[in-house]
């Protein structure tokens, strides 16, 4: 399973998305966090709908600082498990490894 994070810093501007999506293709990212988007939901679902991904978690910014949000192609089984303006707790499971 191929994980990239990333502190996204303004994921809003049409830069850093430039630079996830090389990333994304070039590396054949699965599973996608980033933290301090400072974006709110609409925008990073925008994101996630360019980006490809098949699953997402958004944790909104306050104001003009925080944000994070993670985001998994279909190969992975994520489970919910708790989240806050500080973290996102999740099981994760990559069905493609039959180990």
């Amino acid at each position: 399973m191929k994980i990239f994070g990333l502190n996204a810093r303004g994921l809003g501007s049409s830069r850093t998305f430039n630079i996830l999506l090389v990333h994304k293709q070039e590396s054949k990212v699965e599973l996608m966090f980033l933290m301090d988007t400072r974006c709110n939901q609409a925008k990073i679902e925008l994101c996630w709908v360019k980006l490809g991904f098949a699953g997402k978690i958004v944790v909104d910014s306050v104001g003009k600082s925080g944000g994070l949000c993670l985001f998994w192609d279909s190969s992975i089984d994520v489970v919910h498990l708790s989240f806050s303006s500080g973290h996102i707790n999740v099981s994760i499971q990559d069905t493609n490894n039959k180990n």
